[in-house]
């Protein structure tokens, strides 16, 4: 049986603070986010069936993390409707907690979450 890992990135924006931070980062900012969610799985062998050759449809990976974590969270306050302290690592492991029960399935298991907050600044989790 063969294996792969397949890898989408998600773009959304986003503000929140850090209350209580000793930096600039304890007023109300804003970051285009970039999260990088990775699956691993064996690669189906279905003839003759949509998904025959995948671990899963990318299409289908899409749909799934923007309905479980982006769609709620675009252009929102993260401390409003997360409720937790919005430091990167705690929205990673947020994050990674929502997508985690849903996608560890036949068709693949959560592997890696990678969070950027700016081009050279991320969080991962595995």
């Amino acid at each position: 049986m063969k294996f792969a890992l397949l890898t989408k990135v998600f773009p959304f924006e986003a503000a929140h603070h850090l209350p209580g931070h000793k930096g600039k980062c304890a007023r109300l900012h804003g970051h285009s986010y970039r999260l990088e969610v990775t699956l691993g799985g064996p690669i189906k062998h279905k003839p003759g069936q949509s998904d025959d050759g995948m671990v899963m449809d990318f299409g289908d990976l899409s749909s799934f993390v923007r309905c479980s974590v982006i769609e709620q969270r675009d252009h929102q306050d993260l401390n409003a409707v997360t409720n937790i302290h919005t430091t990167a690592e705690n929205l990673a492991h947020w994050i990674w907690d929502a997508l985690l029960n849903r996608l560890y399935s036949d068709c693949g298991i959560l592997r890696k979450n990678q969070l950027r907050e700016r081009v050279n600044e991320w969080i991962a989790i595995r």
